[in-house]
């Protein structure tokens, strides 16, 4: 038994190390937009404001497309969930960051759209420790939680090659171990 203590010393160090690094986040199918966005209403200066499907369509393909605004490329079918909400009848809570500056603007132009994305990019967003605009470049939509983000963040690639390391270190260990001579 004492002979084998010391693998098994280093297999549960090596699964300690490994746990949380080990993928946990929960799968959402998200679905694609319906054919026609619904309006979404506001208020500025007291008068009724509608966001038209026309006024989202122009916004997305000026701005979101935009690798000026954001570098990531978000699938069409569902970049709208960037501001809607999974059954495409409300805002998610960045949609609301997005309409309540707009409030502040003024009408929904394309103008006042792009201001409100710029007022908005730098406050927090639903992705855990990523503003809007950083969850937005990193392939993840800031309204929701379990977004993930699809491109890396450069710290997650030193994560990855440490567990690499790891993983050698303790094979070279195990090799020694077993392969020792009385």
């Amino acid at each position: 038994m004492k002979k084998y203590l010391p693998a098994v010393i280093i297999v549960l160090s090596l699964v300690m190390v490994m746990a949380p690094f080990a993928s946990s986040a929960s799968t959402v199918t998200l679905p694609p937009a319906p054919a026609t966005l619904p309006s979404i209403e506001y208020n500025y200066n007291g008068t009724n404001e509608s966001i038209t499907g026309a006024d989202w369509i122009s916004f997305f393909s000026s701005v979101i497309d935009n690798t000026h605004y954001v570098t990531y490329s978000f699938n069409t079918s569902t970049q709208y969930l960037i501001v809607y909400d999974l059954n495409y009848t409300g805002m998610n809570p960045y949609g609301l960051q997005f309409i309540n500056a707009l409030s502040s603007i003024g009408t929904p132009t394309l103008k006042n759209m792009t201001q409100a994305f710029n007022d908005t990019k730098n406050e927090g967003s639903q992705v855990k420790g990523y503003t809007d605009i950083q969850a937005l470049d990193a392939g993840a939509y800031p309204g929701f939680s379990f977004s993930k983000p699809a491109v890396k963040p450069v710290s997650q690639d030193y994560v990855d090659i440490g567990i690499i390391v790891a993983i050698i270190a303790g094979m070279v260990a195990l090799y020694f171990v077993f392969n020792r001579k009385k």
